[in-house]
Protein backbone atom coordinates (compact mmCIF):
# COMPACT_ATOMS: atom_id res chain seq x y z
CA UNK A 1 0.00 0.00 0.00
CA UNK A 2 1.72 3.14 -1.08
CA UNK A 3 0.35 5.22 0.87
CA UNK A 4 1.40 3.10 4.66
CA UNK A 5 4.25 5.43 4.78
CA UNK A 6 2.37 8.59 5.11
CA UNK A 7 -0.41 6.75 7.50
CA UNK A 8 2.21 5.72 9.94
CA UNK A 9 3.66 9.20 9.88
CA UNK A 10 0.36 10.93 10.28
CA UNK A 11 -0.69 8.32 13.10
CA UNK A 12 2.78 9.10 15.05
CA UNK A 13 2.07 13.25 14.88
CA UNK A 14 -1.55 12.75 15.57
CA UNK A 15 -0.46 10.68 18.84
CA UNK A 16 2.09 13.48 19.33
CA UNK A 17 0.23 16.55 18.89
CA UNK A 18 -3.32 15.76 19.75
CA UNK A 19 -5.33 17.67 22.74
CA UNK A 20 -4.71 14.64 25.43
CA UNK A 21 -7.71 15.36 27.82
CA UNK A 22 -7.93 13.66 31.27
CA UNK A 23 -10.30 11.37 32.57
CA UNK A 24 -13.19 12.22 34.62
CA UNK A 25 -12.92 12.92 38.03
CA UNK A 26 -14.95 10.92 40.61
CA UNK A 27 -15.84 7.43 42.02
CA UNK A 28 -16.04 4.68 39.72
CA UNK A 29 -19.77 3.40 40.84
CA UNK A 30 -22.60 4.94 42.27
CA UNK A 31 -22.69 4.58 46.20
CA UNK A 32 -25.80 2.89 46.56
CA UNK A 33 -26.25 -0.56 45.40
CA UNK A 34 -29.52 -1.26 43.68
CA UNK A 35 -30.96 -5.13 42.22
CA UNK A 36 -30.35 -3.81 39.30
CA UNK A 37 -26.87 -2.78 38.18
CA UNK A 38 -24.73 -1.99 35.19
CA UNK A 39 -21.31 -2.52 34.76
CA UNK A 40 -19.25 -0.90 32.69
CA UNK A 41 -16.00 -2.03 31.16
CA UNK A 42 -13.10 -1.08 28.40
CA UNK A 43 -11.51 1.97 26.92
CA UNK A 44 -11.30 5.98 27.47
CA UNK A 45 -15.40 5.72 26.63
CA UNK A 46 -16.23 3.87 30.04
CA UNK A 47 -12.96 6.31 31.45
CA UNK A 48 -14.79 9.03 30.87
CA UNK A 49 -12.05 10.62 28.65
CA UNK A 50 -13.22 14.35 27.96
CA UNK A 51 -16.43 14.87 30.61
CA UNK A 52 -15.91 16.10 33.48
CA UNK A 53 -17.27 13.86 36.18
CA UNK A 54 -17.43 9.60 35.82
CA UNK A 55 -21.29 10.55 37.41
CA UNK A 56 -21.68 11.84 33.56
CA UNK A 57 -19.87 9.78 31.69
CA UNK A 58 -21.87 6.81 29.56
CA UNK A 59 -21.97 4.01 31.75
CA UNK A 60 -23.97 6.15 34.73
CA UNK A 61 -25.67 7.63 31.82
CA UNK A 62 -26.98 4.75 30.54
CA UNK A 63 -28.01 3.70 33.95
CA UNK A 64 -30.22 6.58 34.69
CA UNK A 65 -31.85 6.29 31.46
CA UNK A 66 -32.56 2.11 32.19
CA UNK A 67 -34.06 3.67 35.32
CA UNK A 68 -36.23 6.03 33.97
CA UNK A 69 -37.35 3.56 30.96
CA UNK A 70 -38.02 0.89 33.68
CA UNK A 71 -38.83 2.74 36.96
CA UNK A 72 -36.40 0.53 38.46
CA UNK A 73 -33.55 2.31 40.15
CA UNK A 74 -30.22 0.87 38.60
CA UNK A 75 -26.42 1.48 40.62
CA UNK A 76 -23.16 1.21 38.16
CA UNK A 77 -19.57 0.53 38.54
CA UNK A 78 -17.29 1.89 35.62
CA UNK A 79 -13.91 0.22 34.93
CA UNK A 80 -12.74 2.11 31.72
CA UNK A 81 -8.87 2.41 31.04
CA UNK A 82 -7.99 5.22 28.43
CA UNK A 83 -5.98 3.50 25.95
CA UNK A 84 -6.56 -0.12 26.15
CA UNK A 85 -7.46 -2.74 23.28
CA UNK A 86 -9.27 -5.54 23.42
CA UNK A 87 -6.48 -7.79 24.57
CA UNK A 88 -5.93 -5.30 27.34
CA UNK A 89 -9.19 -5.54 28.43
CA UNK A 90 -9.21 -9.73 28.41
CA UNK A 91 -6.53 -9.40 30.77
CA UNK A 92 -8.06 -7.15 33.12
CA UNK A 93 -11.79 -9.03 32.94
CA UNK A 94 -9.20 -11.69 34.76
CA UNK A 95 -7.81 -9.95 37.50
CA UNK A 96 -11.79 -8.18 38.61
CA UNK A 97 -13.55 -9.23 41.69
CA UNK A 98 -16.65 -11.79 40.17
CA UNK A 99 -20.00 -9.91 40.47
CA UNK A 100 -23.22 -10.49 39.58
CA UNK A 101 -24.73 -7.49 37.25
CA UNK A 102 -28.03 -6.94 35.31
CA UNK A 103 -25.76 -5.69 32.08
CA UNK A 104 -22.60 -5.58 30.99
CA UNK A 105 -21.81 -2.66 28.56
CA UNK A 106 -18.66 -2.34 26.57
CA UNK A 107 -16.39 0.09 24.92
CA UNK A 108 -13.72 -1.47 23.24
CA UNK A 109 -12.06 -0.99 19.83
CA UNK A 110 -11.17 2.57 18.93
CA UNK A 111 -7.32 2.03 20.09
CA UNK A 112 -7.46 -1.00 17.88
CA UNK A 113 -8.08 0.77 14.64
CA UNK A 114 -5.64 3.52 15.60
CA UNK A 115 -2.95 0.54 15.92
CA UNK A 116 -4.07 -1.60 13.02
CA UNK A 117 -4.91 -4.58 14.83
CA UNK A 118 -5.47 -7.43 12.16
CA UNK A 119 -8.76 -7.95 11.26
CA UNK A 120 -8.48 -11.90 11.94
CA UNK A 121 -6.54 -11.05 14.96
CA UNK A 122 -9.48 -8.51 16.42
CA UNK A 123 -11.80 -11.37 15.37
CA UNK A 124 -10.25 -13.86 17.62
CA UNK A 125 -10.01 -11.49 20.84
CA UNK A 126 -13.63 -10.77 20.40
CA UNK A 127 -14.59 -14.34 20.71
CA UNK A 128 -12.23 -15.04 23.35
CA UNK A 129 -13.20 -11.44 25.30
CA UNK A 130 -16.93 -12.70 25.04
CA UNK A 131 -16.38 -16.01 25.96
CA UNK A 132 -14.50 -15.06 29.26
CA UNK A 133 -17.32 -12.27 29.85
CA UNK A 134 -20.18 -14.53 29.90
CA UNK A 135 -18.36 -17.25 31.46
CA UNK A 136 -17.31 -14.72 34.75
CA UNK A 137 -20.09 -12.29 34.58
CA UNK A 138 -23.51 -14.60 33.08
CA UNK A 139 -25.32 -11.60 32.09
CA UNK A 140 -26.57 -9.69 28.84
CA UNK A 141 -23.81 -8.08 27.10
CA UNK A 142 -23.75 -4.83 25.13
CA UNK A 143 -21.24 -3.15 22.98
CA UNK A 144 -20.69 0.24 21.31
CA UNK A 145 -20.42 0.06 18.56
CA UNK A 146 -17.33 1.95 16.97
CA UNK A 147 -17.74 5.54 16.14
CA UNK A 148 -17.41 6.65 12.29
CA UNK A 149 -13.83 7.82 12.90
CA UNK A 150 -13.67 8.72 9.24
CA UNK A 151 -15.87 11.55 10.57
CA UNK A 152 -13.28 12.85 13.05
CA UNK A 153 -12.43 16.21 12.69
CA UNK A 154 -8.94 15.83 14.56
CA UNK A 155 -7.52 13.53 11.87
CA UNK A 156 -5.91 14.40 8.99
CA UNK A 157 -6.36 12.99 5.51
CA UNK A 158 -5.97 10.38 4.07
CA UNK A 159 -5.49 8.65 8.07
CA UNK A 160 -9.03 9.75 8.46
CA UNK A 161 -9.88 7.69 4.94
CA UNK A 162 -8.61 4.73 6.40
CA UNK A 163 -9.31 4.81 10.23
CA UNK A 164 -13.21 5.19 8.85
CA UNK A 165 -12.96 1.85 6.83
CA UNK A 166 -10.73 -0.13 9.44
CA UNK A 167 -13.58 0.69 12.14
CA UNK A 168 -16.15 0.07 9.96
CA UNK A 169 -14.62 -3.30 9.26
CA UNK A 170 -14.11 -3.67 13.12
CA UNK A 171 -17.73 -2.70 13.92
CA UNK A 172 -18.84 -5.56 11.35
CA UNK A 173 -17.37 -8.05 13.92
CA UNK A 174 -19.17 -7.12 16.66
CA UNK A 175 -22.11 -6.22 14.47
CA UNK A 176 -22.45 -9.80 13.66
CA UNK A 177 -21.76 -10.72 17.26
CA UNK A 178 -25.25 -9.19 18.07
CA UNK A 179 -26.71 -11.12 15.52
CA UNK A 180 -25.42 -14.75 16.47
CA UNK A 181 -24.14 -14.65 20.30
CA UNK A 182 -27.31 -14.86 22.24
CA UNK A 183 -27.17 -12.26 25.05
CA UNK A 184 -25.15 -10.26 22.92
CA UNK A 185 -26.20 -7.15 21.42
CA UNK A 186 -24.40 -4.49 19.49
CA UNK A 187 -26.03 -0.44 19.27
CA UNK A 188 -24.91 1.66 16.02
CA UNK A 189 -23.39 4.56 17.11
CA UNK A 190 -22.67 6.04 13.66
CA UNK A 191 -26.14 7.59 13.56
CA UNK A 192 -25.23 9.89 16.06
CA UNK A 193 -24.22 13.67 14.63
CA UNK A 194 -20.37 13.53 14.93
CA UNK A 195 -20.49 17.84 15.05
CA UNK A 196 -22.48 17.61 18.52
CA UNK A 197 -21.13 14.50 19.37
CA UNK A 198 -17.68 15.11 20.46
CA UNK A 199 -15.81 16.59 22.99
CA UNK A 200 -12.69 19.41 22.38
CA UNK A 201 -10.60 16.91 21.76
CA UNK A 202 -12.36 15.67 18.48
CA UNK A 203 -11.62 12.18 19.43
CA UNK A 204 -14.10 11.59 22.19
CA UNK A 205 -18.05 11.82 23.24
CA UNK A 206 -18.65 14.63 24.68
CA UNK A 207 -21.19 14.69 28.23
CA UNK A 208 -23.99 15.57 26.14
CA UNK A 209 -22.95 12.89 23.47
CA UNK A 210 -23.12 10.06 26.11
CA UNK A 211 -26.88 11.36 27.48
CA UNK A 212 -28.18 11.11 23.79
CA UNK A 213 -26.77 7.81 23.14
CA UNK A 214 -27.58 6.66 26.99
CA UNK A 215 -31.58 7.59 26.31
CA UNK A 216 -31.31 5.56 22.94
CA UNK A 217 -29.13 2.45 24.11
CA UNK A 218 -32.11 1.86 26.90
CA UNK A 219 -35.06 2.17 24.39
CA UNK A 220 -33.12 -0.17 22.52
CA UNK A 221 -32.32 -2.23 25.41
CA UNK A 222 -36.20 -2.15 26.11
CA UNK A 223 -37.59 -2.85 23.23
CA UNK A 224 -35.28 -6.13 22.71
CA UNK A 225 -36.54 -7.48 26.33
CA UNK A 226 -40.16 -6.69 24.89
CA UNK A 227 -39.06 -8.79 21.45
CA UNK A 228 -37.64 -11.57 23.79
Amino acid sequence: MFLLPLLLVQGLYIRRAALRLPEARGLNKSQVREDAYIIGLGDSVIAGVGIDKLEHALTAQLAASISMESGQAVSWSAHGVNGDRVRDLIARVKLLPVERPSLLLISIGVNDVSHFTSLTVWQLEISNLIADLKEKYKAPIIFLGLPPMGQFPALPQPLRFALGIRSAMLDHTLKRAGELINGVHWYKTSSISVDMALANDGYHPSDKACSILAMDMASYLSEKNREA
